[in-house]
This record gives C-alpha cells, sequence and structure tokens, in this order.
C-alpha cells in the first residue's frame, strides 16, 4: 500500500508540520536553538525574495526559523506572562518537559533568563516555566504529567 492509500483524505489528514518563527539574525537564532534547546541544524537554504530559512529539528519536531532581508518588530513593548495573550495572534512556543526542574537547571546554567520559573497553573494541572528566545519571542515549558494530558483531552484536569 502506497502512503497516499493509507492516509486519511482532505483535512482528516491534518498533522502539525512545523513552526514558523521569524528572526532579525539568522545566525544568532541558530545558535540560540541549538544551544539552549538542543535543537539540531537540518539545512540552511535561500528562499524567495532574498528570504533566508533554516530548518531546527529536535525530538521530530521541526522549527523553521526565517530570516526576511529587512526585519520589522511591530511588537516592540512585550508583555510578560499572562499578559502576553492580550496581543492577537501567536503568542508563544510550548514545549512538555518530563521534569520541569532539570529544564529549569538546564536553561539557567546555559544562561536562559527564566521569567516564570514551575509557576504552578492550577487550571492546567501543571507546573509552567516562561522565557524569551534570542528575538524576546516568548517560550514555555510545561511540564508533562496526567493531568495535563487529561485537561488537553477534555478541558479539565481531572478524570
Amino acid at each position: 500500500m502506497t502512503y497516499n492509500q493509507q492516509q486519511s483524505k482532505g483535512i482528516k489528514s491534518l498533522q502539525l508540520v512545523n513552526v514558523a518563527v521569524s528572526v532579525m539574525n539568522l545566525d544568532e537564532a541558530i545558535a540560540w536553538y541549538s544551544d539552549k534547546l538542543g535543537f539540531k541544524l537540518k539545512y540552511r537554504t535561500s528562499a524567495i525574495e532574498g528570504i533566508e530559512l533554516a530548518l531546527m529539528e529536535k525530538n521530530k519536531l521541526y522549527i523553521d526559523l526565517i530570516h526576511y532581508p529587512q526585519p520589522i518588530n511591530l511588537e516592540i513593548e512585550r508583555k510578560q506572562p499572562p499578559f502576553h495573550l492580550q496581543i492577537t495572534g501567536l503568542r508563544n512556543l510550548v514545549f512538555f518537559v518530563d521534569d520541569i526542574a532539570t529544564a529549569n537547571t538546564e536553561l539557567k546554567e546555559k544562561g536562559v533568563d527564566l521569567m516564570w520559573e514551575s509557576n504552578f497553573l492550577p487550571h492546567l494541572g501543571t507546573k509552567v516555566t516562561a522565557f524569551r528566545d534570542m528575538d524576546a519571542n516568548l517560550v514555555a515549558f510545561w511540564e508533562k504529567n496526567d493531568q495535563i494530558l487529561n485537561y488537553l483531552q477534555t478541558g479539565h484536569t481531572e478524570s
């Protein structure tokens, strides 16, 4: 059976392929996502209109780092969580980690300034750490546990 014969068609086949992050400096972004979060550079290439991109991968998650020739940051005043949610649009990258205390220690050892460190969010049933990347994009770690997995399935932290 071929790939197309095995798969659903149309919207039923929807899957997240990657996350794209527009960056001010591609070299700095590649270094930051490699050094701080352990992503590996798969490739770097030119695209249309002078745009460059770098595909980063970790644990089968892909991030496209994209550099436009004259980048513009329209969000001059970055809000701290939870006020970052006031501005519409994509607000942050969220990753699961198995042990948030260990992840926090590793980030601090790599010079990452943690804004929220192991904040317990009762509506999620898990601890959350938030920090910013080299361009001040918000990144968060959620500690993976049964409560957060249940919340993602049901909207409740209890089964």
